[in-house]
């Protein structure tokens, strides 16, 4: 029989019972090395056969999981979650590596991947892996370079990696328990 990676080694039932009577930190670093250790690994290979990159596959992935952080985190979804996400953990020093500029068009992109697949939208966006920038603007076209943000994304869950500062980012108890019980809500909702 096959396993879920994402949940080896406890039950349901432990890991719930670990989540509710611990601190949150450890229902918070549970979920972000769950996701750095299975969901990351996984999105590191996309791009390492060039003539067949796995791109979609990249937005999708990243799109799940800076929306499950910024949920569970800000208390925030959609849109604003995964600009917030992005500001927080993933944008670079230069403009062009700044992808919370764009997190408006990545992320109608992600919803037209998702759910909308052909869609008028998706006709201004666009792919450039060969550029030095990682997005620039060319007359109605937004150019993303995929690695760059990619690369960008996983140095966030990388060793010393900008999302192990989320302690910036809550800075009250009670900005811990309200983030403990938005994850707990998530890991015991029914999808």
């Amino acid at each position: 029989m096959s396993k879920n990676n994402a949940h080896l080694g406890e039950t349901k039932e432990q890991r719930l019972k670990r989540f509710r009577d611990g601190h949150p930190i450890e229902v918070i670093e549970t979920v972000i090395q769950s996701i750095a250790n299975h969901f990351v690994n996984e999105l590191r290979s996309v791009f390492d056969n060039p003539p067949n990159r796995q791109t979609t596959l990249m937005f999708l992935g990243t799109h799940s999981i800076a929306l499950t952080i910024a949920y569970g985190l800000f208390g925030k979804g959609g849109e604003d979650g995964y600009k917030l996400f992005l500001e927080n953990f993933v944008d670079g020093d230069r403009p062009d590596t700044q992808f919370s500029t764009v997190a408006p068009e990545i992320h109608e992109w992600r919803n037209i991947l998702a759910h909308r697949w052909i869609n008028v939208a998706g006709h201004s966006f666009s792919y450039e892996f060969g550029m030095p920038e990682g997005w620039k603007r060319e007359d109605e076209f937004l150019l993303v370079n995929p690695q760059i943000y990619l690369n960008q994304f996983l140095a966030t869950f990388g060793a010393g990696g900008r999302i192990y500062g989320y302690k910036k980012v809550l800075t009250t108890d009670e900005m811990y328990e309200a983030a403990k019980q938005r994850f707990i809500s998530k890991y015991v909702e029914e999808a």
